[in-house]
């Protein structure tokens, strides 16, 4: 009889033993993801969405730069992205330069964080690269300004490794 009992207190032992270790480990893993996002944020498909939702919240003017869309809502929209994603000028940033004359035509910080020479491709596809403190995201696309004239550009979202 008593070696029934004793059986079966340590199938009891062995499913608390592992009960609380799946409760450790799921533990651990909400703190990661809670305490590192910004490691999630370098993931490449991540940060081609953030690119193109701030470009998706900028128009181009006349005076050939880009400013934010002219409705409240998505000026907060666009605010918020910046905030919440770092896009500050010290930790990451996200900016529009004009091909042609080498001229920053819209930036998400008054400041722009030091990223280095990057050598970049001039296609139209989407370019991941790295620098040692940066992953960035690349986009380069043109407009037709007036006088049907191509006017290119490329957009940068660089977001921190560490």
């Amino acid at each position: 009889m008593q070696r029934r009992y004793a059986a079966q207190r340590n199938i009891a032992r062995h499913f608390a033993l592992g009960i609380a270790l799946t409760g450790l480990m799921l533990t651990f893993l909400a703190a990661v993801l809670l305490v590192f996002p910004y490691k999630l944020a370098a993931n490449p498909e991540v940060q081609g969405e953030l690119l193109y939702d701030l470009l998706g919240s900028l128009e181009y003017q006349d005076d050939g730069r880009f400013s934010p869309v002219d409705d409240p809502v998505m000026q907060q929209n666009l605010k918020t992205l910046t905030t919440q994603k770092r896009l500050n000028g010290r930790e990451g940033v996200a900016y529009i330069l004009n091909v042609r004359n080498g001229m920053v035509v819209w930036q998400s910080a008054p400041v722009r964080a030091e990223l280095g020479v990057v050598a970049v491709d001039d296609t139209y596809t989407m370019q991941f690269k790295q620098t040692p403190t940066h992953q960035l995201a690349v986009q380069n696309f043109w407009l037709k300004a007036a006088g049907n004239a191509r006017v290119e550009f490329r957009m940068v979202v660089a977001l921190p490794i560490h």
